[in-house]
């Protein structure tokens, strides 16, 4: 059974980067599995789950502690009572109801984790899995808008598949912006980081620096995404830190220094990049999806928005027409305005589980040991790096969250072999 769970799972994460977009991506294809979509890889997990529950079943009923379980359920049982409000409030059938909430019974992958694959041999594979699928798709994506401004395209550019943006992009090498990929890369920046604190190898080291460097090289060059391109920057100089911090005390200290008073300079720069030239238009659509969503955190009472038939209340997800700010098709996206995103849909459900899932977070913290406390560390600073616009509960990144959350409840669980330093 753990062949079958390594190749199944295998394939469930590269369903995540549609095969590493080589294969051209059909309109049914795309409502199956894609950056929006993600019947598949739910349909996948729940059938792996059930497999597991049936032949692996002594696996299931081995002894461990679950630090986020009632999370997870607590979560499943705001979903089921947003999933009845909005029923009623819309006045909707369940199946219409279920059509447009899906996505949250992504939970169904921290289950299949937590029970079977909570051994050590299990997380290692898993951490290779997305580091390397991670690092082949940054090269892939760079040399197709490196080999686009020369003619050649072998990935699929289509509307339903990568869909990069043909301007030209970049301060250096203009290529076009490829950015449906950077959650993933991200993410298996995330992941690569993490590998790095654990196994703290100089060979894993020095293998884990150049996957970091040659997926940053895609997110800045590639895709274009700003908020990436600083949480990112941040788990290198973290990983960097945190490795070095005890060999090179003085060293450290200084750098940190510089880049401290750097970063105080620099923040007006940084501020004018997101507010200024051709980004203010950008930053008018955020403050205005702020404004617009923040009115509809309690929109039905007790919930917010909930889950609307998309098509009957495309105004109230999107925003009326006369707030697109000399933008066609510039509609407003729940995605856009991160963690506050969940609590616009949940409503007063939604903060109570921010508030719970942050105290889990720093209990976390708390109860890991050496290493791993490092690395969930590193979690957490992504976590609140990207709180900001990319929340993790949305349909593109959801399937990172449950892995996410998995991988911080395995790293509180279990203990370093050697080398148990603190922080």
């Amino acid at each position: 059974m753990k062949l079958i769970n390594r190749i199944a799972i295998a394939i469930i994460i590269l369903l995540q980067v549609s095969f590493f977009s080589i294969i051209e991506t059909t309109s049914r294809m795309f409502l199956l599995n894609s950056t929006v979509y993600k019947t598949l890889t739910i349909f996948l997990v729940i059938c792996l789950l059930i497999c597991n529950i049936i032949f692996n079943f002594d696996r299931l009923n081995k002894p461990r502690r679950y630090h986020f379980m009632l999370f997870i359920v607590g979560l499943l049982m705001a979903y089921l009572l947003v999933l009845w409000g909005s029923q009623g409030a819309y006045q909707q059938s369940v199946v219409v109801t279920l059509k447009n909430s899906y996505i949250y019974f992504m939970f169904v992958l921290y289950l299949l984790f937590v029970f079977f694959f909570n051994e050590e041999s299990e997380t290692h594979f898993l951490l290779q899995v997305v580091k390397y699928i991670g690092a082949i798709y940054s090269v892939v994506l760079i040399a197709q808008a490196f080999l686009f401004n020369r003619g050649t395209t072998f990935l699929d550019l289509g509307t339903y598949g990568l869909n990069p943006i043909y301007d030209s992009f970049g301060p250096v090498f203009h290529f076009i912006r490829i950015a449906n990929a950077a959650d993933f890369i991200s993410f298996a920046m995330l992941v690569t980081g993490v590998d790095v604190l654990i196994h703290k190898e100089k060979k894993r080291m020095l293998i884990g620096s150049g996957l970091l460097l040659i997926d940053y090289l895609y997110i800045v060059f590639v895709s274009g995404t700003r908020m990436y391109m600083i949480a990112d920057m941040l788990i290198i100089m973290a990983v960097v830190v945190i490795v070095a911090v005890k060999k090179y005390k003085g060293l450290i200290f200084g750098l940190l220094t510089v880049m401290t008073v750097g970063g105080f300079m620099g923040i007006p720069l940084v501020i004018n990049s997101f507010i200024g030239g051709k980004r203010k238009l950008s930053f008018d659509m955020r403050l205005g999806e702020i404004q617009y969503y923040a009115d509809k955190i309690f929109h039905n009472g007790w919930f917010g928005i909930g889950f609307p038939d998309s098509k009957r209340y495309d105004q109230l997800l999107h925003g009326p027409a006369n707030s697109h700010i000399l933008m066609a098709n510039a509609n407003y996206f729940l995605e856009d305005i991160g963690i506050l995103g969940i609590v616009v849909v949940f409503g007063v459900l939604g903060l109570i589980g921010l508030i719970y899932f942050g105290y889990l977070l720093v209990t976390a913290f708390i109860q890991a040991q050496g290493r791993y406390k490092q690395a969930i560390l590193l979690i957490i600073l992504y976590l609140v790096s990207t709180a900001a616009t990319l929340s993790l509960l949305d349909p593109q990144r959801i399937f990172y969250l449950f892995f996410i959350v998995y991988l911080i409840e395995y790293l509180t669980n279990h203990a370093p072999s050697k080398d148990l330093e603190e922080i």
